[in-house]
């Protein structure tokens, strides 16, 4: 193999190497729709208390006058939607707890509509925090 071959391949794997490791390191860039996992039948779940969403999300929250539990979410997804696509909220099921949030779209097709338009916004924390900011706090239970 000649060597300009040999440094490309090496070049090559430690390239993929390098990402396979910012993948495991970053759990965020596993899950399309971080903070949001979904499952079957349109589930839709956040775990308010598993690594890497705490301390991260409790402490935006907290900075804003929210305890950021499960509660606390849906008041802010709730406005949110009621913005963006008023409509979708006919078509979920949520389901907050104290330590998660969950719902259940109708379908797939609402599931993937809820995480579009959620997860950009939970993602960024700027952007996130703007939303907060616009809440209207005697509409969120926490």
């Amino acid at each position: 193999m000649p060597i300009k071959m040999l440094k490309f391949s090496i070049i090559t794997f430690l390239i993929i190497l390098s990402n396979l490791a910012m993948a495991q390191s970053n759990p965020e860039s596993k899950n399309d729709h971080f903070p949001f996992n979904i499952g079957e039948k349109g589930a839709i779940m956040v775990f308010l208390s598993d690594p890497p969403l705490y301390p991260r999300y409790k402490d935006i929250f907290e900075k804003y006058g929210y305890s950021g539990n499960g509660y606390c979410w849906e008041g802010h997804i709730v406005q949110i939607l009621e913005k963006l696509d008023p409509q979708l909220l006919k078509h979920l099921d949520l389901d907050p707890e104290a330590g998660a949030f969950f719902a259940n779209a109708e379908n797939e097709k609402f599931q993937l509509e809820f995480v579009r338009l959620l997860s950009p916004i939970f993602f960024n924390e700027n952007e996130l925090v703007k939303w907060i900011k616009k809440a209207d706090k005697t509409r969120i239970s926490d």
